[in-house]
């Protein structure tokens, strides 16, 4: 058997079975595969560079590698396309974006519910859960969908209307989960949604649900999806770039990124693993770097220490955001690539600037940028982005001969900046 589970606690190995966590031990689960035979029998090798699905492709390093039994909604193959507006600011030799805004239901999570679904369906399961902030429930809604299987979602009260609308219109069942408050006795806060995250699990093994939340600790099938964009940029540049620069939630997806440029330098298609330049909000509920520091308080990110640890062996940076450079990037990728990202899905790039900032990107990097989610996911978001940048600029008119239109030669004013 190419595939079994691995006990990060207590190194026990075993065969791949139902399991999201230890069963001796209750620890983290990792999927460990046979590189060696992997690369002796070469399938890998011939397919990867193919435009088929993700299992087709890469079944061979995925849990589950059956592509005629896959549950797939055209997931992957998402378009990496050259950013030369933003080359020429940030100064690599060539900056591409990743564009998982592209995926079926707008971002990256969409091969993670794959994978996961899809292993599951194999053990029989039909009922699924997870909580969500909008972008995991909106791809397990469709899913399930597809799959003629049920799901149930919670969302904090701070999810987006128009990821909560996309939710209900899958028909998946969807629960809002009241705000926290703060506690007297602690300088935290009692976040109910984080806490409910962690209260998952355990609800669904009282209630024979199939946890779906996107992180290792919860289910170490569906972030193996996550490693299928790592194996896509080598495939279409033909090489390992030099840095990727990835968003950071909960860290899963840092941590699936590494994973799968390591499956690859194993099986001998890279030679390395990239640098990665990781980018968190200042004002997220707990920075992954702070999780072991005895003044954080509180729920903590699922995936922190597996993130912190694959950007600190890559040699990369994790760069803390300011709201306004976060909105900058956001502004950036629109006026100069055409690209509207969630503000989440400009979190990579904010990164990469400030990487740029402290010089270690150098004019014969190659760079690659995940934009993990689509802007048009936040409706009331694109509304700010739109009136802060004075791009709110219709006219009535009884007739086209009517409009005004600006002289030939004029460029319209750049909204670059986050201040517009």
């Amino acid at each position: 058997m190419l595939r079994s589970l691995e006990c990060l606690d207590c190194r026990q190995v075993m065969p791949l079975a139902e399991h999201y966590n230890c069963p001796e031990c209750a620890g983290e689960l990792k999927l460990s595969y046979e590189y060696a035979a992997i690369r002796r029998r070469g399938e890998f090798a011939r397919n990867w560079r193919s435009s088929e699905s993700i299992f087709s492709r890469f079944g061979e390093l995925l849990p589950h590698a059956s592509a005629s039994s896959a549950i797939t909604l055209g997931e992957g193959n998402t378009p990496l396309i050259r950013a030369g507006n933003l080359e020429n600011r940030l100064s690599p030799r060539e900056l591409y974006l990743k564009l998982e805004c592209c995926n079926p239901t707008g971002s990256f999570k969409d091969r993670q519910v794959s994978v996961g679904i899809t292993v599951a369906r194999s053990f029989g399961r039909r009922r699924f859960a997870v909580t969500s902030s909008g972008n995991v429930g909106n791809s397990l809604a469709a899913y399930a969908a597809r799959s003629g299987t049920s799901a149930y979602v919670w969302v904090s009260q701070n999810t987006p209307a128009a990821k909560r609308r996309q939710i209900d219109v899958y028909g998946s069942r969807v629960f809002e989960i009241e705000s926290g408050h703060r506690r007297d006795d602690e300088d935290a806060f009692d976040n109910s949604y984080e806490i409910a995250v962690r209260a998952l699990p355990s609800f669904c093994r009282r209630n024979r649900l199939v946890p779906m939340t996107s992180a290792r600790p919860v289910n170490p099938f569906m972030v193996e999806g996550a490693k299928t964009i790592a194996y896509e940029i080598c495939a279409d540049l033909g090489c390992c770039p030099d840095v990727v620069a990835a968003p950071v939630g909960g860290g899963g997806l840092v941590g699936g990124l590494s994973e799968g440029f390591r499956d690859l330098r194993e099986i001998g298609l890279t030679d390395r693993v990239p640098r990665i330049v990781a980018g968190q909000p200042l004002d997220y509920f707990a920075g992954i770097d702070k999780v072991d520091d005895p003044d954080c308080k509180g729920a903590r990110p699922l995936d922190a220490n597996w993130a912190v640890e694959s950007i600190r062996n890559s040699g990369g940076n994790l760069h803390r955001l300011a709201r306004s450079e976060i909105l900058a990037a956001q502004a950036e990728l629109a006026a100069t690539e055409g690209i509207f990202a969630e503000p989440r899905g400009a979190y990579a790039l904010a990164a990469l600037a400030a990487e740029a900032g402290t010089g270690r990107i150098g004019n014969g990097t190659v760079a690659v940028v995940i934009v993990s989610g689509t802007g048009l996911k936040d409706m009331a978001a694109a509304a700010e982005f739109a009136t802060r940048h004075n791009l709110v600029s219709s006219s009535k008119v009884n007739s086209i001969w009517e409009s005004k239109l600006d002289p030939e030669l004029e460029t319209r004013k750049s909204h670059r900046s986050e201040g517009g």
